[in-house]
């Protein structure tokens, strides 16, 4: 059971890897078609047929698929005021009531943008423009990066229950930099 557990968390990392890079593609794509629309604006006085629609759906990539790998670092923005202060009891309850809560929330998420994303495949959604350009291709970004966001969040939630690991603790341990977490405490 020991190397079941073990072999699910590295694919759990690597999957997040992995979408991290196919987000910084979608981001190096999104950044290539904006500066081909430039150009042919510029020196043709022609815009490249469905450029706005393409970088417009890639937007789904950039924002889902790094969510699990940030909340893996403990890289999103907190807000501490009052945990910063709490005992480690009274922070791993809060903890674990928030972990709960999110992955039930996100995985939720991820099924309803799933069936979401099946529907647009199956009726052919496409987003009106000059050329005709689907859209579930984006749309299964969103369940797909919320599944590793949801997936993370019980890994984080089992890691508390089992080690006693908050947060931050796993993180630093993971080798994300030192307030690598926005915080603010004013």
């Amino acid at each position: 059971m020991a190397t079941f557990a073990s072999n699910a968390l590295l694919l759990q990392r690597k999957l997040e890897e992995i979408a991290c890079y196919v987000s910084a593609m979608a981001v190096a794509t999104m950044m290539s078609i904006t500066v081909l629309e430039v150009f042919a604006r510029a020196l043709f006085r022609i815009s490249v047929p469905g450029s706005y629609e393409y970088v417009s759906l890639m937007f789904v990539y950039l924002i889902y698929l790094g969510l699990g790998f940030s909340q893996r670092r403990d890289a999103h923005i907190t807000v501490g005021i009052l945990y910063d202060h709490m005992p480690h009891r009274a922070k791993k309850i809060v903890e674990g009531l928030y972990l709960l809560i999110a992955c039930l929330f996100f995985g939720a998420l991820t099924w309803t943008s799933g069936v979401s994303a099946f529907s647009a495949y199956v009726m052919g959604d496409t987003v009106l423009g000059i050329i005709e350009v689907k859209t579930w291709w984006a749309r299964a970004g969103i369940p797909v990066g919320l599944a590793l966001f949801s997936t993370r969040f019980l890994i984080q939630l089992i890691d508390l229950i089992k080690n006693d690991v908050l947060l931050e603790e796993a993180a630093a341990a993971e080798g994300a930099p030192e307030g690598a977490a926005v915080e603010e405490t004013n």
